[in-house]
């Protein structure tokens, strides 16, 4: 009900379950039972390991401690009431997954209530009566240290608000105590600061609006009434949406909500002498879900997509994501041409680039002195469009797709003349499908190398520059958009990859829009690097530590949703990667943090694969990764809303033995935390490559340095 899979949090609420050892042993068969009996049937054995059908089994069996009490006829009820609970969640699971809505505690609350009304015809089933008689109770175990340690603290002195969100805490697993409530609260801030904070949210709303109408306050440690509210401000604000201001907000509109539909059912539900428990959570949680599900468009709450059960990791890599792969899904588009040209004409640019067709490039060569023609040797050999740099250069493919248009009935202009009636000159059209088109123009006649309907793949010589239509002299007009026909309305879209030269400097750009009067080329790829991390699935990888032994065996999977990603047996940890020929770059890590896995993540994290001596490539880590645990502690309170700290990645080529063929090259990564300009965290990596594979990695700590040999 936490949405937890944290260790030393399930051991707290285990503690606290046994508080009242007879409740807490119920809830333990309980879970016990349901997943033997899941096991045996043979259903999905992660999801049995994730908790997925014991946690209403936890409710249940401690909703049964709480009411009945214990005699043979009981334990025959309780085995039923397990059964039962298994039919009830397989059921409900199949028919929300429909919906892609969670079953969340509906399995437990409606076995709850047909055992409950079933268990009042049974003559040989009592009430246990302890918790209505409590002073009777109390007298009783009086004398028991157990149970004057476990209430130790109910007598503390405290602000009324955070008594009650104690003993609501300890109420939502059926126990009285303050110390309970403190523990699991400890359990909670342990497993999420988010959680945690936004639990007091919820309850600090929830105490506010009982005031607000009226109702009394003390009930909420009653029944799991109040934990509806902690569940609902968990779920809503952290766990199936991504926490952000929108997600708190939404917490603070739907908690009055909430409490009228748990007040109402509660008193509904009383007339068949139930009790509502968790129902309203539940009811109002998936009606939520659903409703977000049926919009058109997704705005300001963010449904989460791959469940980390960590607010924390959810809203890190989520933000990662955001910065690193929002043009992920966009195709990969290079400039259609060779070697470096200059941008003569850039988005929204003065001479033709205007309103429709304002999305657009145009590319022309010029020299060290800006000039994008030669001069004649002698009045002799006159001036021509033959004069410009450009002029009859190769136009490559930006991506792959079909020849779907080709106009070469344009003949070519003088230098300074102009075709207005035939602004594009000689054109060609590529359908890159799923409704993207290119559209190249100005090419010289006669010149074009492909056909109509031939596929054509990235990178295909498909004609020359030239000097047609309006065109004053010789250049290539190009713009991407979503119809076939010439001259279409143009769509803004970044080019996937290209170096920007200013002066001797050169820049990676990476799903960037060339700007105007920039010096631009596509990355040319190295064989070297393209080998060494090349990582085929089915590869496997060797590391052997220096001066040791100690052997690290790695090998590349790739797994059902297409993903590649290597894994390492021994530390049982995953980096998962893509590689698309002219980056590598890693998407997420899961498994054990001390892994040479997850130090080859960080080093390799974004690796250009070809050589340019002097480029920096930059990227940020998420924070869940690499962070000062202390920092990361406060950072994680207010990272829905703000991220004081931040984890970059670098790196540069510092050694190659040839500059136009390496055969070696060492790569220097750096990873840095910083909060503001600060660094206080900071790691640095070697990359050795030779011999066409990765010969050595080593890690530099401080004043310890590790290095491994590939041996494979």
């Amino acid at each position: 009900m936490f949405f937890s899979l944290n260790n030393v949090f399930a051991i707290i609420i285990s503690i606290v379950t046994f508080f009242t050892p007879y409740i807490g042993l119920c809830g333990f068969a309980a879970v016990v039972s349901i997943n033997l009996f899941a096991y045996l049937i043979g259903f999905n054995r992660e999801e049995i390991r994730q908790g997925l059908f014991g946690f209403n089994a936890l409710f249940l069996g401690m909703a049964l401690g709480y009411e009945f009490s214990f005699n043979s006829t009981f334990v025959i009820l309780f085995i039923s009431a397990i059964l039962l609970l298994l039919l009830i969640t397989v059921w409900l699971k199949g028919l929300l997954a429909i919906y892609n809505l969670p079953f969340l505690s509906f399995p437990f609350i409606i076995s709850y209530w047909l055992v409950s009304l079933a268990a009042s015809n049974f003559t040989n089933i009592h009430l246990d009566e302890s918790h209505i008689y409590t002073i009777n109770e109390i007298a009783r175990n009086q004398s028991s240290s157990f149970y004057q340690f476990v209430h130790s603290l109910d007598e503390l002195n405290m602000a009324p608000f955070m008594f009650t969100y104690f003993k609501t805490l300890a109420g939502t697993f059926f126990q009285t105590s303050l110390l309970g409530g403190m523990l699991l609260a400890f359990g909670l801030l342990y497993f999420s600061r988010i959680a945690f904070s936004l639990s007091v949210i919820g309850f600090l709303l929830t105490y506010f609006f009982y005031s607000i109408f009226g109702a009394n306050v003390n009930d909420l440690n009653y029944n799991l009434l109040g934990a509806n509210f902690i569940f609902l401000a968990i779920a809503v604000g952290c766990f199936f949406i991504i926490p952000n201001t929108y997600s708190y907000l939404t917490v603070l509109i739907l908690t009055p909500v909430l409490l009228l539909l748990s007040l109402s059912l509660g008193k509904i539900f009383s007339v068949f002498q139930l009790k509502a428990y968790t129902f309203s959570f539940s009811l109002i949680c998936t009606g939520f879900l659903f409703v977000l599900n049926h919009r058109l468009f997704t705005k300001y709450l963010q449904v989460v997509t791959i469940q980390y059960f960590s607010a924390e990791k959810t809203i890190y890599k989520y933000l990662n994501s955001l910065q690193r792969f929002k043009n992920e899904h966009l195709y990969k588009i290079v400039l259609p041409f060779w070697g470096e040209w200059h941008v003569s004409q850039g988005y929204d640019g003065k001479i033709t680039h205007l309103g429709d067709w304002s999305k657009a490039l145009d590319f022309d060569i010029v020299d060290s002195k800006s000039k994008s023609y030669r001069e004649p040797v002698s009045l002799r050999e006159g001036f021509s469009r033959e004069n410009f740099y450009c002029y009859n250069k190769e136009i490559m493919a930006p991506f792959d797709g079909y020849v779907y248009d080709i106009i070469n009935t344009v003949d070519e202009n003088d230098v300074g003349d102009m075709d207005t009636s035939h602004n594009w000159g000689n054109t060609i059209i590529l359908n890159h499908l799923n409704g993207l088109f290119s559209q190249i123009s100005h090419i010289k006649k006669d010149s074009f190398n492909v056909f109509i309907g031939q596929y054509i793949t990235k990178g295909t010589f498909l004609a020359t520059c030239g000097n047609s239509g309006r065109s004053p002299e010789p250049h290539i007009h190009f713009q991407l958009q979503t119809l076939p026909t010439v001259g279409a309305k143009t769509l803004a879209y970044p080019i996937s990859y290209f170096i920007e030269r200013n002066g001797t400097e050169k820049v990676l750009r990476i799903s960037e829009v060339p700007s105007e009067g920039s010096f631009i080329s596509n990355v040319q790829v190295n064989e070297l690097l393209t080998i060494s991390f090349s990582l085929l699935p089915g590869q496997k990888i060797s590391f052997q530590k220096e001066n040791s032994s100690e052997v690290i065996n790695w090998e590349v999977f790739t797994d059902a949703y297409n993903r590649t990603y290597i894994y390492c047996e021994q530390s049982k940890s995953y980096a998962y990667f893509v590689n698309d020929g002219v980056m590598l770059y890693f998407t997420d890590f899961e498994g054990d943090k001390s892994s040479l896995l997850f130090n080859f993540y960080l080093a390799a994290y974004r690796q250009l694969l070809g050589y340019y001596e002097k480029i920096q490539v930059k990227d940020n880590v998420p924070l869940i990764h690499f962070n000062n645990k202390l920092i990361q502690f406060f950072q994680d309170f207010i990272a829905p809303f703000y991220l004081f700290t931040k984890a970059n990645h670098s790196s540069t080529f510092t050694y190659a033995d040839n500059l136009y063929a390496p055969q070696k090259l060492i790569i220097s990564t750096e990873i840095e935390t910083k909060l503001i300009n600060y660094s206080f965290k900071k790691v640095n990596f070697e990359l050795e490559l030779k011999d066409n594979k990765i010969r050595r990695f080593t890690i530099h700590r401080k004043n310890n340095s590790e290095s491994y040999l590939c041996i494979s």
